[in-house]
């Protein structure tokens, strides 16, 4: 089974992309619909062991670029507590279930059609995929890897990563949703994909987004 991390892409509304290739590596996970009856309790696991992770990612990491700048943050052991005081310029991350349905129906895609790619067969960017899940954004972003188990070993392979890592600690992001889908295929190459996209909404959102996701 081969494992590794794909080119992260930020997308402002002025429609400039930015990205930086890294490491061949292919990573990704379903968390969808943290909000909804029937979320199984494995799921919920997942997203809540994510915003634990993330978060603790933003409030504790100086900086990208080398290893060992976590301190004593244990990737494999994301539930613990994080604090409300954070860097003044990074906000914690809220969960946005429509985030997570993007993320979802990418991750999706790429187990079924056999691609990894930040732009799907459709030739549609996170931007578009976001626009067209009724995400109205400001700046959007995404990571892609793939072949890894679990959450914590995902966010470990974009921790490594620069271009990755800055998109852990952009300080324009407020909110996301990350997922996981496992390949029907036994063949597979990398059997388990993982998406995480973060985004800022527009202004009239931004509101809608404080009363409705806590």
């Amino acid at each position: 089974m081969h494992s590794g991390i794909k080119q992260s892409l930020v997308t402002n509304r002025q429609g400039r992309a930015s990205g930086q290739w890294r490491r061949a590596a292919w990573s990704l996970s379903l968390v969808a619909g943290l909000l909804f009856p029937g979320f199984a309790a494995a799921d919920e696991r997942l997203a809540l062991d994510a915003t634990q992770l993330i978060n603790t990612i933003r409030q504790k990491l100086d900086a990208c670029g080398e290893e060992g700048l976590l301190g004593n943050i244990q990737i494999n052991s994301p539930a613990q507590p994080v604090s409300l005081t954070v860097k003044a310029e990074r906000p914690l991350l809220t969960w946005n279930p429509r985030l997570a349905t993007v993320a979802a129906r990418h991750a999706r895609a790429m187990a079924e059609h056999n691609f990894f790619d930040h732009t799907d067969p459709q030739g549609r960017s996170v931007g578009h995929r976001a626009s067209d899940g009724g995400y109205r954004w400001r700046v959007v972003g995404e990571n892609l890897a793939a072949g890894h188990e679990s959450i914590g070993d995902a966010v470990r392979g974009w921790l490594l990563s620069t271009g990755h890592c800055q998109n852990l600690i952009d300080p324009r992001f407020v909110e996301f949703g990350v997922a996981k889908v496992q390949s029907a295929n036994p063949f597979d190459r990398y059997g388990t994909y993982w998406v995480l996209v973060m985004g800022r909404p527009t202004g009239n959102d931004v509101a809608a987004r404080d009363t409705n996701l806590r």
